[in-house]
């Protein structure tokens, strides 16, 4: 049973060394001594020696003791989705500072390392071939990592955008091995893989499973919502638009108002449907102004807002909106799969 109050220091705090530190999703904290990891649990240690194991779809974020401030902000970057920013973060993480470092620091440094590049291809594009070559070979040297099934997923999520749909399939499978919040993301994410193929009813197959698989747990939700939210697109693309549009709308009614990422992919995936839906051109540009305005920190979310305000706005008979959707498209989101719908600039 996870603690209600922060768990004491341990007793090497005392003496001058600071605790590691575990986070927790619920917004509470133990600190002690982590003294092993594992793709499952996170072992800390109290002042007392009582050992506490904690499974790893309770924690946030583990912070260590002795890690290097640039390591920890590199690691804060990288949780609030800024890997390009987590990737310029590492590079001032000195050499020197990690010598004579304990193992799960230099792991973690390796961890922050990796994920930051391959993090910063997902989101800005880069060099694929060495984030996917620095995510494997994390993974390869560190399988016992409490980051392996994050990693897993990162990893996936590197080989679909590199074209090899059966690897990162692979890969996605690998999270069935871990909890149950974990196995529903390996399902949601390729559900979302097919649905990127065009493989609508596969994908609507496997959103199913997703929320079948989340049942009513509350840890599970979060990912609940997702395939729910994956399988109203769904809909959309088979035609039934009005369930679609009514499945989102209640979802964004039930959302965490702080959960801007969902909400910026919620209110896309509902522009979407009401631009299928047919006449309903003014609906979707609210949506999609909705993401521009206001939920615009998740990248492929507002890369496709921005694209899908272009058109819109040039249907609507307002080319100099459109011009500064498109201009915005191009300067924030130069490798985007949205930039290059665009095309080459008009001269």
């Amino acid at each position: 049973m996870l603690p209600v109050a922060l768990v004491a220091l341990v007793a090497g705090e005392a003496l001058g060394q600071a605790a590691d530190r575990v986070s927790l999703v619920n917004g509470q904290s133990v600190s002690g001594a982590v003294t092993a990891v594992s793709p499952t649990t996170i072992d800390v240690e109290d002042s007392s020696g009582e050992l506490q194991k904690i499974p790893v779809d309770k924690v946030r974020e583990v912070q260590f003791g002795a890690e290097p401030p640039s390591l920890r902000n590199a690691r804060s970057m990288l949780l609030r989705g800024r890997g390009v920013d987590a990737r310029e973060e590492m590079a001032k993480v000195d050499k020197e500072e990690l010598d004579g470092a304990e193992p799960l620091v230099l792991a973690e440094a390796e961890f922050v390392r990796a994920a930051a590049a391959g993090r910063a291809v997902v989101e800005a594009g880069g060099d694929l071939d060495a984030a996917l070559k620095s995510v494997a070979d994390y993974l390869a040297k560190n399988g016992k990592s409490h980051h392996f099934f994050p990693m897993q997923e990162l990893l996936g999520d590197l080989q679909a955008r590199g074209g090899k749909p059966d690897d990162a399939i692979a890969s996605y499978s690998q999270l069935s091995k871990g909890p149950p919040a974990t196995k529903v993301r390996g399902a949601t994410a390729k559900a979302a893989l097919l649905l990127s193929q065009g493989k609508v009813d596969p994908a609507m197959q496997e959103y199913e499973a997703a929320i079948g698989l989340a049942g009513n747990e509350k840890d599970n939700q979060p990912q609940r919502r997702t395939a729910e939210l994956g399988k109203a697109k769904c809909l959309s693309l088979k035609g039934s638009h009005e369930p679609a549009i009514a499945a989102v709308q209640q979802l964004i009614k039930d959302a965490n108002p702080e959960d801007k990422d969902f909400l910026s992919r919620a209110h896309t995936v509902l522009g979407g449907a009401y631009r299928a839906a047919g006449g309903k051109d003014q609906d979707a540009l609210i949506s999609y102004l909705t993401v521009d305005l206001v939920y615009n920190g998740l990248p492929e979310s507002h890369a496709e807002a921005l694209f899908n305000l272009g058109e819109l706005w040039e249907r609507g008979s307002n080319p100099e909106r459109s011009r500064e959707a498109r201009e915005s498209l191009r300067t924030s989101y130069p490798a985007s799969q949205w930039t290059a719908k665009l095309g080459a600039p008009k001269s």
